[in-house]
């Protein structure tokens, strides 16, 4: 080290010999040793200190700059507080724009699933929106008897959840931004149950006052609503492919009209002996207003909330004779098969009597010899039983 070496040249400076004859010749030796010692000690130090001075100038910018950063800290955690809190509110605030966007729709969907439920204790409450960015998804909130466990849509029927889909659906078809003025819905009425399917058809009737409603069905449960219900004017059309893939539209008729031209065609058929078109056309007579009876018992006790097993079963069991069928269609009772004749005469005077008698011993084989006469009074008591 540069200081033990001035030490020892130092030291042996002071080693000075006794006599003054030596003192001259001894400095002279040892003297520039100690100046090139003190000068290297000298040299070592300022480089020493020199490398020191230069780290502490680095040192000292790093810590001048974080001095500078710290005092602008709470600013900046003031900033970022804020920057937090417009997150938090654009968050919430895109949250609340999006529901209040679909409110409108989940209110619509709530009012068809009521109509579309009938029996069904599946309760529908107001669907939201939730998630971010790409996992967004819609909640449907849906309960079974007042309790939702989590596993409502677990437990909904086929014919249910399709309901729901249409609940769900019709309402963004329906849309006032909705460019299009019509809807087109291909088979609603899959895996569906009657009440559902006459809940279905008041839903479309309500859609097509503001829309243009088009609907594609092999099921006849949703054209024979429409009529039963008797809701405006819907126009049925019947689509017929023939071979090669002829493609033919007529009007569709219900069963009433369609019993009764068959049965006028048939009774002004020479073809066919007079002693056989008379049963078969009082049996499609009596099948017409068999038909009108149908429609007029769904429609009296569906008006009343009956559910719609229980129709199906009092018209299976009146349908056994015509007087009881007609009889649950005039007076809402089976048993007053008794008062049909009456009330037929009463009402509608002496052809429906006739019509109703020869529709009700024609079928058993009696010869009836004015058929046409028969059709056209047969007509006659369908419309008065409708």
């Amino acid at each position: 080290m540069p200081l033990a070496a001035l030490h020892a040249a130092v030291a042996a400076l002071r080693l000075a010999p006794g006599g003054p004859e030596d003192l001259a010749d001894h400095l002279a030796a040892r003297y520039p040793a100690v100046v090139e010692a003190a000068q290297a000690a000298q040299a070592y130090a300022e480089g020493l200190l020199r490398q020191r001075d230069t780290g502490w100038q680095r040192a000292a910018v790093q810590l001048r700059d974080w001095v500078d950063a710290a005092g602008g800290l709470p600013a900046r955690e003031a900033t970022l507080a804020r920057l937090k809190a417009a997150r938090s509110w654009l968050k919430d605030t895109s949250t609340a724009i999006r529901n209040e966007r679909v409110a409108p729709f989940a209110a619509h969907s709530q009012r068809i699933w009521e109509q579309l439920r009938q029996e069904s204790n599946v309760e529908l409450g107001a669907m939201t929106l939730e998630g971010t960015n790409t996992r967004r998804r819609v909640v449907f909130p849906v309960s079974v008897d007042g309790a939702d466990n989590g596993t409502a849509l677990g437990v909904m029927s086929q014919g249910e959840m399709h309901a729901l889909g249409l609940a769900t659906y019709l309402p963004r078809g329906c849309a006032p931004e909705s460019p299009f003025r019509f809807i087109v819905v291909d088979d609603p009425v899959q895996s569906m149950d009657p009440s559902k399917v006459d809940g279905l058809a008041r839903v479309l009737a309500e859609l097509a006052e503001q829309r243009q409603v088009v609907v594609f069905t092999h099921d006849t449960r949703l054209p024979d609503a429409v009529r039963r219900l008797d809701l405006g004017r819907a126009r049925i059309v019947e689509v017929h492919r023939a071979e090669r893939s002829v493609v033919t539209v007529r009007p569709g008729s219900d069963p009433v009209v369609r019993y009764l031209d068959d049965a006028h065609a048939l009774s002004r058929s020479d073809d066919v002996p007079a002693e056989v078109r008379g049963p078969v056309v009082a049996e499609l007579c009596r099948s017409a207003l068999e038909a009108a009876c149908h429609r007029v018992v769904w429609r009296t006790r569906a008006g009343r909330g009956v559910p719609h097993d229980d129709i199906e079963k009092a018209i299976e069991a009146a349908s056994r004779r015509l007087t009881t069928i007609v009889a649950l269609a005039v007076f809402d009772d089976a048993d007053r098969g008794g008062d049909v004749l009456g009330w037929l005469g009463r009402r509608h005077g002496p052809r429906t009597v006739n019509a109703y008698k020869a529709c009700r011993e024609g079928v058993h084989g009696a010869y009836l010899t004015d058929l046409p006469g028969l059709v056209a009074d047969a007509r006659l008591l369908a419309q008065a039983l409708s």
